[in-house]
């Protein structure tokens, strides 16, 4: 039996869920986005991390190999999908297929949790692929 995995994404202030949110330590391949590292099932390649950006901070239009969720836990932004643009905010959730083009362009400091499969490690120059 594989060990229980665990991270903390966030903490309690007064009975309110706080997010975190600070500058992460590992600088994501190809953004102005820093990353902290929370789940990894390598077996299967699926994990989860807290990414952060800036204020307008970004990640241009991208594919990758795997699919991913995007879980918005603080700020706003603008969520480029294929040709089309969405707002993004705290408390949204994005399902975001690989293949499909995608940018996130952040208004505030934007947090998001990106859990997905085929993962590649948020410094990995074979994260992600920029699109032109």
């Amino acid at each position: 039996m594989e060990p229980l995995q665990y991270a903390t994404w966030a903490t309690t202030q007064g009975g309110l869920l706080v997010p975190r949110s600070e500058k992460f330590p590992i600088q994501m391949s190809k953004s102005d986005a820093t990353a902290y590292p929370l789940l990894l099932y390598e077996q299967n390649k699926f994990g989860a991390e807290i990414i952060r950006f800036g204020a307008e901070e970004r990640v241009a239009r991208h594919t990758h190999k795997g699919d991913h969720i995007l879980l918005v836990t603080k700020g706003e932004g603008v969520l480029g999908y294929g040709t089309s643009e969405h707002p993004i905010s705290a408390g949204m959730a994005y399902l975001v297929p690989g293949s499909v083009p995608h940018s996130i362009d952040a208004t505030t400091e934007l947090a998001l949790i990106a859990i997905g499969n085929d993962h590649r490690p948020a410094d990995s120059s074979r994260r992600l692929d920029l699109v032109e």
